[in-house]
């Protein structure tokens, strides 16, 4: 099927720009964005958009965490044949300047949440090792990704209250992936649960004034990784210095054992690079922290990431995260607001996290659901 973007010089395949080069229905490309008031640290709110050209599908939402409340809004259109708008009934995003400005809108809609902001890249983007993994002979994952730091500016308006978003108090990140996407399934009704072996996640942004760190590893064993990434970037626009990879970490955490779901409280960990240079860098958690969940990660009463749900289809909820069970549904993988510091410098930013049952460390918290 032909679209505008057949008019463009980017042709990978002898075919039209709406086909990938495999048939496998979990080739996913994804855009997500997280933003957080590091003034009040009050809110944070995560965007989403997934499409998958295989299954004819685009789906999005937006989710806010704002003082002990998350509000939802999901949405998802046949892909075909608007394949060129990254839009799903009142939610876009928009492109505006490639590698620097993205413009995320969630206009009139049955929910309480409306959104117009612009998201500014401040940093050099962090592209990440090439996550591939096979699982008896097959393929399970084939990502490319690349992650980077930002401010943002704009309205976000809940249950009629109007909230101005300016890029000294609101900061944040995002990341765009491709390619083949292993399912996660963590919906309390599911018969086919995902299973997780022992390990440590963690996905983390810390943005400084004058750098920033990124690391995402599984960590199975002391040292022994199943996959590892991370980079100190340099401000947008100057050159990228490969020395400045990661080479490996050193992590204690410290967990609030009380809940439902695991919660972190704060830590330290020990950056080593591949120049030689190291970097200690501690953290405290604050309060927001959005649950992916939301936003339909591991699927949420049914309803998977990439489900055909018809030509045009919406829905939305408010939690109160007050209640325990409303937490343990939400479950613990979740963009929760960091503080960090390094030496002199203080930073925000996020960090996703989950242990999985049998890790060597942190069994005070392994009962608890790891995402």
């Amino acid at each position: 099927m032909l679209s505008a973007w057949d008019e463009m010089l980017c042709h990978q395949l002898p075919a039209t720009m709406d086909h990938v080069h495999t048939d496998n229905p979990e080739w996913t490309e994804r855009i997500y964005i997280s933003v957080y008031n590091v003034r009040d640290k009050d809110t944070i709110l995560g965007v989403g958009v997934g499409q998958y050209p295989n299954k004819n599908v685009q789906d999005g939402f937006v989710t806010v965490w704002r003082r002990g409340k998350q509000y939802n809004f999901r949405a998802s259109r046949q892909l075909r044949p608007r394949i060129e708008e990254v839009k799903i009934g009142p939610l876009s995003v928009e492109v505006i300047e490639g590698l620097r400005r993205l413009r995320v809108r969630l206009a009139d809609n049955p929910s309480s949440l409306r959104l117009d902001l612009e998201w500014t890249a401040t940093m050099n983007p962090h592209e990440e090792e090439h996550d591939f993994r096979e699982s008896g002979g097959k393929t399970v994952q084939d990502i490319s990704r690349f992650d980077q730091a930002g401010r943002a500016q704009g309205i976000l308006e809940i249950d009629g209250a109007r909230i101005a978003l300016d890029q000294e108090g609101w900061w944040g990140h995002r990341d765009r992936s491709w390619g083949t996407r292993r399912p996660l399934r963590t919906d309390a009704s599911d018969t086919k649960r995902t299973s997780f072996a022992p390990f440590l996640f963690s996905w983390s942004v810390a943005q400084f004034r004058e750098y920033a760190l990124h690391w995402r590893f599984v960590e199975r064993a002391p040292g022994k990784y199943s996959y590892f990434s991370g980079e100190k970037v340099s401000p947008f626009g100057v050159p990228h210095d490969p020395e400045w990879l990661l080479d490996r970490t050193e992590q204690d955490f410290r967990w609030d054992p009380s809940g439902p779901v695991q919660t972190l409280a704060g830590g330290d960990i020990l950056l080593f690079f591949k120049n030689g240079e190291r970097r200690q860098v501690s953290f405290a958690t604050h309060q927001p922290r959005w649950h992916l969940k939301g936003g339909g990660y591991g699927g949420y009463r049914g309803w998977y990431h990439g489900d055909n749900k018809g030509e045009y289809y919406c829905e939305h909820e408010v939690w109160d995260l007050d209640d325990p069970a409303t937490r343990a549904e939400a479950s613990t993988l979740s963009d929760h607001l960091i503080e960090w510091r390094c030496g002199d410098d203080t930073g925000f930013g996020i960090m996703e996290y989950g242990v999985g049952p049998g890790y060597y460390k942190y069994k005070e918290i392994q009962h608890q659901p790891t995402f």
